[in-house]
């Protein structure tokens, strides 16, 4: 399924300018690194496709990072109209970076209710080569 980019990219740059951002904390990102953790900017998003469902019925989406990173993501439940939306927001939740699921929440355009919200249980990046990755497509 081919996304808009442009849109994706726009939405998600509003969506970050409004939040409120706080100072990072000294050693935050050690502590990240520290735990196993890999965490990324919102605005480093530069894209994202269709995973299939989760075997508990979740909505799962692949996120595109960068030029070669790429995570899956898992909503808590049902998240109607992510599998035929055009466009998609990451709405963060203060800190800036987005580590875990609850650090983000995905935000898509409902045709009939405007924007709808679908809280994000669970992130996991991919390894290179594992199904959903960039280089298992190449």
């Amino acid at each position: 399924m081919t996304k808009s980019l442009s849109a994706l990219i726009a939405l998600s740059a509003a969506l970050t300018a409004c939040a409120p951002v706080d100072e990072e904390a000294p050693g935050a990102s050690t502590a990240a690194a520290s735990e196993g953790r890999d965490c990324f900017f919102p605005r480093s998003v530069t894209g994202y496709r269709d995973a299939p469902d989760a075997e508990n019925g979740a909505e799962q989406i692949y996120v595109d990072v960068g030029a070669r990173d790429t995570y899956l993501f898992e909503t808590f439940g049902g998240c109607p109209e992510l599998d035929f939306s055009w466009r998609i927001g990451l709405r963060d939740r203060g800190i800036g970076q987005i580590c875990r699921g609850i650090d983000v929440d995905l935000v898509i355009p409902d045709p009939a209710f405007g924007t709808r919200t679908c809280p994000v249980r669970m992130i996991r990046k991919l390894r290179d080569g594992e199904e959903g990755s960039r280089s298992a497509r190449d």
